[in-house]
């Protein structure tokens, strides 16, 4: 029981990777917005409002009502991959709150010699707290991690810088995701999938932005490259209409281990933005992903 509990322990931990990790808590990077997603998830410098959160704190500032939003997804092997995220305006800046959970249902418990010994679930779950003010921002997170009843705990910030230029229609975006000591699960210590981001958007023309992002895992030893574009089919206040692609390559650096391509569209109406995207997992088929965001 307890080899079974270690096998399934390690495929939790790296639920969006096609090889081998290095670290743990890797439901840390999947995306938790669906036109982001759709746009390769470069959301560096395009993530503004409460989506932000999960990928660069900086773009907090941009929250200036009260703002929900909810995703879902039905991810890889059966499991789900829910987000929730709350901003608030505050103190001149943005106060965000999130809770990220992939939930991994019941498996089967078998012994050594290929007995059943019972059923267990397993599941990771992520609390985070963000403030965004005058550009910068920084986020602390509480992870957690559980199955057949063995938990593990971490801690982490996200901290992160985001502007516009002022001769051009360009933002940039800088941020520094899963800052901590590393995660704990039985008697082995893993790192948590620290990444350094940049990235760019561009309002190319009236309708069309472009946004594009380079992300180094560092413990993971390699490079993910990002690009994606909108293009907003119907651009007016109480109705609009948007479609989105993507391209991501990742792999170290002179060397791909996989790609794929994204896409997806919006719908905005009465205050509120319904997102879709499908976005590849190398190797493991594709995910479908939903987001429902309203503004109060």
């Amino acid at each position: 029981m307890k080899n079974t509990i270690l096998l399934f322990s390690a495929l939790l931990l790296m639920p969006a990777m096609g090889k081998c990790a290095t670290t743990g808590a890797e439901f840390l990077e999947i995306g938790t917005d669906a036109r982001l997603g759709a746009m390769g998830s470069a959301g560096a410098a395009a993530a503004g409002g409460i989506n932000a959160l999960a990928y660069n704190p900086a773009g907090l500032t941009a929250v200036n009502s009260a703002e929900l939003l909810f995703s879902h997804s039905n991810w890889l092997m059966g499991s789900r991959h829910d987000y929730i995220g709350i901003g608030l305006p505050a103190l001149k800046g943005g106060l965000g709150i999130g809770v990220t959970r992939l939930s991994n249902g019941s498996m089967e418990g078998r012994g050594a010699d290929g007995s059943l010994t019972g059923g267990y679930s397993a599941y990771d779950q992520a609390v985070s707290v963000g403030y965004g003010y005058g550009g910068f921002g920084m986020a602390v997170k509480y992870i957690q991690s559980s199955i057949a009843g063995s938990h593990a705990q971490a801690l982490a910030v996200d901290l992160g810088g985001r502007g516009k230029l002022k001769a051009l229609p360009v933002t940039l975006g800088l941020g520094v995701r899963n800052l901590g000591s590393g995660i704990k699960y039985l008697s082995q210590r893993d790192n948590l999938p620290l990444s350094v981001a940049a990235g760019a958007s561009a309002d190319i023309v009236a309708g069309i932005g472009l946004s594009v992002e380079v992300e180094r895992m560092v413990y993971d030893k390699r490079t993910v490259i990002s690009a994606g574009t909108e293009y907003a089919v119907m651009r007016g206040d109480d109705l609009g209409f948007a479609l989105r692609g993507g391209y991501g390559l990742a792999g170290s650096v002179g060397q791909s281990s996989g790609a794929g391509f994204s896409f997806g569209g919006g719908l905005r109406a009465l205050g509120a933005r319904l997102d879709y995207a499908v976005t590849p997992q190398t190797g493991l088929g594709s995910v479908q992903r939903i987001t429902l965001e309203k503004r109060f």
